[in-house]
């Protein structure tokens, strides 16, 4: 007799689903606000947070491959959101820009955000709400010591953080859930996957 296991009632699903949600809400927003995916929110919130970045640099911070980011960052400079230039001091190395145009709509991008995290967080107490961040951020240390279990991201200071009573503060702080959310995710199935 084979141990049954219930999949779907198991924390990592139940954080998984929510993840994959919030990226799809999120992308859905954007697209119809903006016309931006959540690859070139992803890319946007790196650069706000550090203008200039390397194409390593971001595909680092996102866990993601060149292969995959290429073709976010070549749509965007198309569309006007991004530059590449040359580094000063190696010319092999291109630096990675916001523009004006990107600038301008970063506020609708904030708007967006907001609107997932009010969504998400509908008819939940505030203190529920940090008690889950809590968990999940106790969960991710405890993988993170047994586990080879890193996020770039969280050192990113733009990651979660407490919910300022301020509004402007509070849609930075949607922002950066909706973007560490699904990275830490998928950074932590990614890491885990072959070491059992």
């Amino acid at each position: 007799m084979m141990q049954s296991y219930d999949f779907q009632n198991n924390i990592g699903f139940i954080v998984n689903r929510t993840a994959k949600a919030f990226v799809k809400a999120l992308d859905s927003e954007l697209r119809q606000t903006v016309g931006v995916t959540i690859g070139q929110w992803k890319v946007m919130v790196m650069l706000v947070n550090q203008n200039g970045l390397t194409q390593k640099d971001i595909a680092d911070r996102l866990w993601l491959e060149s292969p995959t980011l290429i073709p976010i960052l070549d749509k965007m400079e198309k569309d006007g959101l991004l530059v590449r230039k040359v580094d000063s001091v190696d010319r092999r190395i291109n630096r990675i820009y916001r523009t004006d145009r990107a600038d301008k709509l970063w506020d609708k991008m904030i708007e967006c955000a907001f609107k997932i995290r009010q969504v998400s967080a509908k008819d939940i107490p505030e203190e529920n709400i940090n008690i889950t961040k809590d968990v999940l951020e106790k969960i991710w240390q405890n993988l993170r010591l047994e586990f080879d279990v890193d996020n770039t991201v969280a050192s990113n200071s733009m990651a979660i953080g407490s919910i300022s009573e301020s509004p402007a503060s509070d849609k930075i702080n949607a922002a950066a859930a909706a973007t560490t959310t699904t990275t830490t995710t998928t950074t932590t199935v990614r890491s885990t996957r072959g070491k059992k």
